[in-house]
C-alpha cells in the first residue's frame, strides 16, 4: 500500500504541484509542463533499469511524452502536451476492451494478480480463481462486464481530458485533469461494486 501511494505521489501529485510552483515563478507554460513531467519519465526509466525490462506501456508513455513535447514546441502551443494524459488513458481503456477478444479479460487478470500479491489473502485463492474461470459462466460474465466498464470509462475519461486540454484556459487543465483521475476511479469502483453485489459475485465465490 505504501508503495502504491508512493507511485501516485510521484506520478500524479508531484507533476501537478511542480507545474504550479514553476508557473508561480514565472516559468513559461511549455517549459513548466515539460519539466513537471520529468519525474514520471525518470521513474519509468528507473523501473526499466532496476528490473532490466521496459514494458509496452512504459515505451508508449515515453513515446507520447517525446511526441507531445516536440509537437508543442514546434507549434508553440502547450495544448497537445496537456492532452497527452488523454492519449495514454485512451490507449489503456482500449486495451481493456481489446482484451475481451482473448481468453481472459484484463479486469480478471488484474484482480487475480492483486489477490496473488496480497499478504492478507488466502494463498490458494488465485489458483482457485483459475479453476473457477472455465467452470462457471457467471464468473466469466462478471469479469467481462467489469472489463467493459473499465474500458468504456477510461475511453470516456480520455475524451474528457482532450476536451479539457483544447477548450479551457491552459492553467486550469493540470488541476482539473488530476481531479478527473479521482472522479473516474471512484465512479468505476462504485459501479463495479454495485454490479458485483447485484450478481452476487462475492457471495458465490464464498459458496464456491
Amino acid at each position: 500500500m505504501i508503495r502504491q501511494w508512493g507511485v501516485v505521489l510521484l506520478e500524479v501529485v508531484v507533476p501537478v504541484a511542480g507545474y504550479y510552483v514553476l508557473r508561480g515563478f514565472g516559468v513559461d507554460v511549455l517549459f513548466a509542463l515539460a519539466l513537471c513531467a520529468l519525474p514520471t519519465v525518470l521513474f519509468v526509466l528507473y523501473r526499466a533499469i532496476r528490473w532490466r525490462k521496459i514494458d509496452t506501456l512504459a515505451i508508449f508513455v515515453l513515446t507520447i511524452f517525446a511526441i507531445s513535447v516536440g509537437v508543442s514546441f514546434v507549434t508553440g502551443s502547450p495544448r497537445f502536451m496537456l492532452a497527452k494524459a488523454g492519449w495514454v488513458t485512451g490507449v489503456i481503456g482500449a486495451g481493456f476492451l481489446v482484451s475481451l477478444l482473448f481468453a481472459r479479460p484484463l479486469a480478471f487478470g488484474m484482480a487475480r494478480s492483486m489477490i496473488a500479491k496480497s499478504r492478507f489473502a488466502d494463498s490458494l485463492r488465485a489458483a482457485e480463481w483459475d479453476e473457477l474461470w472455465p467452470r462457471h459462466a457467471w464468473f466469466r460474465r462478471a469479469w467481462r462486464v467489469a472489463t467493459v466498464l473499465w474500458g468504456v470509462a477510461l475511453v470516456a475519461d480520455a475524451a474528457g481530458r482532450v476536451l479539457l486540454a483544447y477548450t479551457l484556459p491552459v492553467d486550469w487543465v493540470p488541476a482539473l485533469g488530476t481531479a478527473l483521475y479521482g472522479v473516474t476511479f471512484v465512479a468505476v469502483q462504485v459501479l463495479q461494486h454495485l454490479y458485483f453485489r447485484r450478481v452476487g459475485l462475492w457471495r458465490r465465490l464464498a459458496a464456491s
